[in-house]
């Protein structure tokens, strides 16, 4: 029974908490998210904990006992402990935005209520604080309590459950959900995209449909196709072009890279039922554009594909001015940055009448994902960022040398990197990266690649 809880319940448990706010986002506001996200994470915490899984010959106890102990002397966890502490600092200390200075008869930007501590817009940062205490529990559940059986559960679950968010959603657009309108505009003056989300949850369940061909699970297979089918539809309806095509070479990517590292194991008819699965999720992507488009409001982004025009008109000079807003924006504060949700009341006082010519009134956000971490996070935020990015490489590169041999690789060991190339890549025109549901599903690939290496066998112990 424990065995069954650790390989499966606390999975499952883990892909509902990257999963949810997929869920929630067209639905909820922040707040609400930002409940839920806190509230799953404590419940996770818990579950890997009570039933980490067990390496070689261990029993449970030992399990624990060892988790425990490795989590404690991995500084990844007090690193998290302290971007934790950080991200919850600076969601109390709001204050920023708007005031009217009566004597000078002008709207001014208002400081935190403490300046020198990290601060946001009043509201803006309870949903960042639970995206570090998620992201947190995913990376060291990764890296300490789960082996790869349970690893790719946790791949069939993610798979599971963004199936049946996109599922939610597209039905939810038909009975006329304002939300899910909004979201299906992919509109760059709000450059953050749900669709991107979608597409890393596509990649990943790639390599699980793989895996379960190899394991010969027809059960889990046909469960994992079906569910990445219906991902699909949600990544190919909610994506802007750039995003489409950025995701369908890495689409391409893994399916090779699949077929190279599983083609012994998988061939005949194995082989066959895979390659008539790509073709479904190939078709899954291009359906809406050739049955739905004009109903989903979509139909200009097929046309911008095949005429290849990824981004819209005019994006390059958009986005040279808003850069330049960023930099002045930044000086104002660059070691803390001028606080969570802070850019688009700052560029209200920085811009110029002549940016305003070609900005327009209703821009949310920069259009570089890098510059609006700097801008509203400071150099402190970008190091914490990078500084996590750095651990979860070390992890992944480390475990890569140590198995060199291809026998240990398979393409779960390759799709976090291959993700993270598409994200960083991405994060260049728009901010789709510093989304809660993109941030959770590209940490957990990322951990997740790194951690399904075989374990290194221990001194008179047996076979895993």
């Amino acid at each position: 029974m424990l065995t069954f809880l650790a390989k499966y319940a606390t999975a499952a448990h883990l892909a509902l908490l990257t999963v949810a706010p997929l869920f929630l986002f067209p639905f909820c506001g922040e707040g609400e998210i930002a409940k839920v996200l806190l509230w799953l994470s404590l419940l996770c915490a818990a579950w890997i904990i009570m039933s980490p899984s067990t390496i070689f010959d261990e029993r449970p106890h030992d399990a624990r006992v060892r988790f425990v102990s490795e989590v404690v002397r991995d500084p990844l966890f007090w690193f998290s402990l302290l971007l934790v502490l950080v991200t919850g600092v600076r969601a109390l200390n709001g204050g920023v935005g708007f005031t009217y200075d009566a004597e000078a008869v002008e709207w001014t930007l208002s400081n935190p209520v403490i300046e020198i501590l990290p601060g946001c817009v009043d509201g803006a940062g309870f949903l960042p604080f639970a995206t570090s205490v998620a992201l947190s529990v995913l990376l060291i559940a990764f890296r300490h309590a789960l082996d790869r059986e349970a690893i790719m559960s946790f791949i069939m679950w993610v798979a599971v459950f963004a199936g049946i968010s996109a599922a939610v959603a597209i039905v939810a657009f038909t009975r006329g959900h304002a939300g899910i309108a909004a979201m299906l505009k992919c509109d760059y003056k709000n450059p953050s995209f749900i669709g991107a989300a979608y597409g890393v949850h596509l990649i990943v369940g790639i390599t699980g449909l793989f895996h379960y061909v190899e394991t010969r699970q027809v059960i889990f297979e046909m469960l994992t196709a079906v569910s990445v089918i219906l991902t699909t539809l949600g990544f190919a309806v909610f994506s802007p072009a750039l995003t489409l095509v950025s995701f369908a070479g890495a689409f391409l990517v893994i399916v090779a890279i699949s077929y190279a590292f599983h083609g012994r194991e998988i061939a005949g008819a194995g082989s066959l039922r895979c390659t008539i699965a790509v073709l479904a999720i190939a078709f899954a992507a291009v359906a809406p554009f050739m049955l739905y488009a004009n109903t989903f409001g979509i139909a200009s982004r097929g046309e911008d594909i095949m005429a290849l025009q990824l981004l819209p008109d005019g994006f390059g000079d958009v986005r040279s001015v808003l850069s330049g807003i960023a930099l002045k924006v930044w000086k104002s504060g660059p070691w803390l940055g001028t606080g969570l949700g802070s850019f688009s009341l700052d560029m209200r006082f920085v811009a110029t009448p002549q940016d305003w010519t070609v900005i327009s009134p209703l821009q949310k956000a920069s259009l570089n994902g890098w510059w609006q971490l700097l801008v509203e996070r400071g150099v402190v935020g970008m190091l914490m960022f990078v500084t996590m990015l750095g651990f979860m490489m070390w992890t992944y590169v480390f475990g890569m040398i140590a198995k060199r041999n291809r026998h240990y690789i398979r393409s779960v060991n390759c799709v976090g990197l291959l993700i993270s190339m598409v994200l960083f890549g991405l994060a260049f025109v728009d901010c789709s990266l510093l989304r809660t549901d993109v941030l959770l599903a590209g940490g957990a690939a990322l951990a997740l690649s790194a951690a399904a290496f075989p374990a290194q066998r221990r001194a008179n112990s047996k076979e895993e």
